[in-house]
């Protein structure tokens, strides 16, 4: 399995290390090339007197280097990558140096070690204590969240009363106290809203903010009704509610639900900061199924996301859907290989009408009225732009139809020169009042238009 440059170097943790990575991928930099089927080594001779030793585990990708870098994949990895992407007949197959034979173990080891372990937990005795403890920590928490709730239905009130006028008179270290308060009683998606919304205030003068100020609000006080009558709603619209306050599902739950086989293409990604925590969230899309899928991943702290599935690859599997009233956000399973990917293989998403885009969104609007955001591929959209209205771009269809794009978006014109004044594909997410792009699709490319959008 080997992937194109453009897929290699969308696993770059940022856009400096893409950069020192293709600078490392020279000939003249390497030696003792070598690879089969599981592996590619080789050493990158660096400022020291020993060369690094860099490689790579093709069935995940996973890489390794003992260089003092702290990014992952380090430049040297992504270096031996690409190329071997560009010239493939310079790594000999051979047998692996001792140095990558033990790496290779030590994660075969690994796997094997948690194998063994979900086994011996899947004992009777093992499921009956974990569901004792587990029912004594989801008490103790309900506690908690109820108080959280109660001080934010005195807060809301509050701003109630007030007005939308006074919000910004309020000191701005007002909405992050409310966010810590909610994120000690165990409510962080809660938290979450209330840590944006208040950056929304005051994080800029663009006109419109009080609209979008009430919606967040309306969205908030929805919330806590849904929740105080959590038991008389549908089973997906429960699961919805709590994860919006900051319950969370195990990995394990979900991947004891029935999956979905397919081939999934990865439409595109959108990442996102809150505080200290960083999410990307990875689109895909099923070729058989129809489906959309969201997979979701975190960091915290300094750590830094881990690589995210590379934008127009594909995937084959089963995925694992999060119960929900839309269901979207999933689980890989064991069985899931990212496939050779030449380009131009890409048409998988069929042409689609505005107006049944909007019908789908409706739909699952009307099943989730905490709906936030909602993929779609749009194709024959041309980009427009006209400085005279607040959201300046927008993405028109061949019948005249246009869509708004998201303020936020920071690629404008870089997707304006995509199309050439030619109508292109972009897949992106509605937010409901806007569009915001992700990635486009041009003679047999794709293009990555995350740039971290809040």
């Amino acid at each position: 399995m080997s992937l194109t440059a453009e897929q290699i170097l969308a696993l770059a943790p940022d856009a400096a290390s893409a950069k020192a990575g293709t600078g490392q991928a020279s000939l003249s930099k390497w030696s003792g090339l070598g690879g089969h089927a599981q592996a590619l080594w080789g050493l990158c001779q660096g400022s020291g007197k020993e060369p690094y030793r860099a490689q790579i585990d093709l069935a995940g990708p996973a890489f390794k280097c003992n260089c003092p870098s702290r990014k992952f994949p380090c430049k040297h990895g992504i270096g031996l990558y690409l190329l071997y992407a560009r010239d493939s007949a310079a790594f000999k197959e051979s047998e692996a140096p001792q140095w990558v034979s033990d790496w290779l173990q030590s994660r075969e080891e690994r796997s094997e070690k948690k194998a063994a372990k979900e086994a011996e937990a899947a004992t009777p005795e093992a499921l009956a204590a974990r569901e004792a403890s587990q029912q004594k920590r989801q008490e103790k928490r309900q506690g908690n969240v109820e108080a959280g709730l109660a001080v934010l239905d005195a807060w809301l009130e509050d701003l109630g009363r007030e007005g939308l006028a006074t919000l910004r008179s309020k000191p701005s270290k007002d909405w992050e106290a409310m966010a810590s308060r909610l994120v000690d009683t165990q409510a962080s998606g809660l938290a979450s809203r209330v840590r944006r919304l208040g950056l929304s205030i005051y994080g800029g003068g663009s006109e419109g903010w009080e609209l979008a100020a009430a919606r967040e609000l309306a969205q908030l006080a929805l919330l806590r009704q849904a929740y105080a009558r959590l038991p008389s709603l549908p089973d997906g619209l429960q699961h919805e509610v709590r994860s919006a306050i900051g319950w969370a599902t195990s990995q394990e739950d979900v991947l004891a639900q029935p999956g979905v086989h397919d081939r999934w293409l990865v439409m595109g990604a959108r990442t996102l900061e809150d505080g200290r925590v960083g999410s990307c969230a990875t689109f895909l899309h099923g070729e058989n199924s129809g489906r959309w899928a969201m997979l979701l991943q975190f960091s915290a702290g300094s750590m830094a996301l881990p690589p995210a599935p590379p934008t127009g690859a594909i995937y084959q599997g089963s995925v694992h859907y999060y119960p929900a009233a839309v269901p979207m956000r999933v689980v890989f399973a064991g069985d899931v290989k990212l496939l050779d990917a030449a380009p131009g293989v890409q048409q998988v998403v069929a042409p689609t009408e505005l107006a049944a885009e909007f019908e789908r969104y409706a739909q699952a609007l009307a099943a989730n009225p905490f709906l936030e955001t909602w993929p779609m591929a749009l194709e024959q959209v041309t980009p427009v732009h006209d400085a005279s209205k607040a959201m300046p771009w927008s993405l028109r269809a061949a019948n005249g139809e246009a869509l708004a794009v998201d303020a936020a978006f920071r690629q404008g014109w870089q997707l304006h020169a995509l199309a050439g004044g030619h109508p292109l594909r972009v897949f992106g997410l509605w937010q409901g009042y806007s569009f915001l792009p992700l990635a486009a699709h041009v003679g047999g490319r794709t293009f990555n238009l995350d740039g971290g959008n809040g």
